[in-house]
């Protein structure tokens, strides 16, 4: 089935896709960086939603939940993408698997294991996400880090887009240096405290291949009714 050809993904949020000159780029290998709490993963759903609302297929491997709590989590924050995985456009891998033990030896050649997955399964996907990387990469050498953001370079080349998810200070510096400068976009997420109120920010270091203006810093909270919703920036600073 051929599926369509878009330059970039929405995120279905109107306002949002507007900060980002657009939504995200295709091609595009983008790093998704912030500590827990920060929207991270809200924020890739967003993503992952639009690209399937786009008629396009997401591969989306989470290290942080099973696949019924994930389509939960979506429902909770109004992105419910069940019927796209129900459709086949969704496909969710958890890495933790009930019952399986959690080694140093064998948990450093996930990140090997998932890189050669996605290559063999290229032409089935358009969106391919990793949340998160950094849970992937922990045990890894510094070699096979290198050698999958190397493969995932290369596949993004094919058109595609690879969405890394990962948390401050997870990595060595020196491969964290390589992750930021051989990514296409980098967004760092994180959240302050204001008045007694928690905001969240995007700062959005670098994106390349955007239809339009991008705003350096995005404010923005989580709402249940609506899912990420964009605050002034003027609200957040008073």
């Amino acid at each position: 089935m051929d599926r369509p050809r878009v330059e970039v993904i929405s995120t279905a949020n109107e306002e949002l896709d507007n900060r980002l000159g657009g939504g995200i780029p295709i091609p595009s290998l983008l790093l998704i960086e912030g500590d827990h709490g920060t929207g991270k993963s809200v924020f890739v759903q967003q993503i992952a939603y639009g690209a399937l609302k786009e008629g396009l297929k997401v591969f989306y491997v989470t290290t942080e939940s099973t696949v019924r709590e994930f389509i939960l989590q979506t429902k909770r924050v109004s992105i419910d993408i069940s019927r796209y995985f129900l459709k086949g456009l969704l496909n969710i891998y958890p890495v933790h698997i009930e019952g399986a033990k959690w080694a140093k030896t064998t948990a450093k050649y996930l990140l090997h294991i998932v890189g050669r997955y996605m290559q063999r399964t290229v032409d089935q996907w358009d969106v391919f996400i990793l949340d998160s990387f950094s849970v992937l990469a922990v045990y890894a050498t510094k070699s096979i880090v290198l050698d999958f953001l190397t493969l995932a370079k290369n596949i993004v080349s094919q058109g595609k887009v690879i969405i890394l998810v990962i948390h401050p200070s997870a990595l060595p510096e020196e491969i964290m240096i390589r992750a930021r400068s051989i990514c296409d976009g980098y967004i760092k997420l994180r959240a302050f405290e204001i008045g007694g109120r928690i905001i969240k920010a995007m700062e959005i270091v670098k994106l390349r291949g955007a239809l339009g203006p991008v705003d350096n810093m995005i404010a923005f909270d989580v709402d249940p009714a609506f899912g990420i919703k964009i605050l002034p920036l003027s609200v957040a600073r008073s």
